[in-house]
């Protein structure tokens, strides 16, 4: 019987489509998702939670969603993780990080910067693995030293409940598939999605907005979109696997462990800062 279950196991991973879709993501910034950290003249250091005037309502981003074998990776441009160095006016300069605070897997917009000058990349890396066929999604966070994972972290959440979906009857084609329409409503935020049965598999960029079947190609609310631009069907050699050595730790020790890599890395950019001067 264990035999049989696993051969069972392995005809329905092999019957799973493989390719890339490639996303682009726009996401609503809102207070709550940022921490601007200021040096003074004088050397004192600030903290702040006010954006600054200038600073974009909007965030634009490529995403890409990598799938094989009955797995898949949504990979976010700029790596998951930006940080920007800013000047606000002399002699003061800040540091400014945005991240999607209270964010859903698969929903998430990446943990970025918004700035005026040349990025400086922190030693983490979040990326989003799913469980196609056991209906999971695998946060996962990674430690870079030289360009070499040197540690790596990961937290598993079940699928969200359906949400219920109206559908309207109208159909178009979105990256040469041909799409239905339908809407939903997900707590306080209303989706109208698009989706195609053209491919055999279950997927969604929102965890809750699921079809009945197929993949959503197309999704916007009033606090993000989402809107394939190409899809492409092909072997993928590089299939998506979890790190080698990741340790599976909760929700709340991952967030730590974010917060206080993260933290070490900026109190480093400051002290830079303060040597150059």
């Amino acid at each position: 019987m264990l035999a049989a279950g696993l051969m069972m196991g392995a005809a329905v991973q092999g019957q799973q489509p493989s390719g890339v879709i490639h996303y682009e993501v726009n996401s609503k910034i809102e207070i709550g998702q940022f921490r601007m950290v200021m040096r003074g003249a004088d050397g004192s250091v600030t903290t702040s939670n006010t954006p600054p005037p200038d600073m974009p309502n909007l965030v634009t981003f490529d995403q890409t969603f990598t799938f094989a074998g009955g797995m898949g990776r949504i990979e976010t441009e700029g790596g998951g993780n930006m940080m920007r160095r800013m000047t606000l006016g002399a002699p003061s300069a800040a540091a400014l990080t945005f991240s999607p605070a209270g964010a859903p897997p698969g929903g998430a917009p990446p943990a970025g910067a918004v700035g005026r000058s040349s990025s400086l990349r922190p030693p983490v890396t979040n990326s989003m693995y799913i469980d196609l066929i056991n209906k999971r999604y695998l946060s996962v966070l990674t430690r870079q030293k030289d360009s070499i994972v040197d540690g790596a972290w990961y937290t598993e959440e079940a699928y969200k409940p359906a949400a219920e979906l109206k559908t309207s009857g109208k159909t178009k084609t979105i990256a040469g598939y041909r799409c239905q329409r339908a809407t939903a409503n997900v707590g306080e935020e209303s989706f109208v999605i698009w989706y195609t049965t053209e491919i055999p598999m279950l997927f969604s960029p929102v965890n809750g907005v699921w079809p009945p079947q197929g993949v959503v190609l197309a999704l916007e609310s009033s606090k993000r979109s989402y809107m394939a631009k190409k899809v492409v069907l092909k072997p993928v050699p590089d299939a998506p696997v979890l790190p080698a050595g990741a340790e599976k730790v909760t929700a709340a020790e991952l967030k730590e462990k974010q917060r206080s890599l993260m933290e070490a890395f900026h109190n480093e950019q400051l002290q830079k800062l303060q040597e150059a001067e």
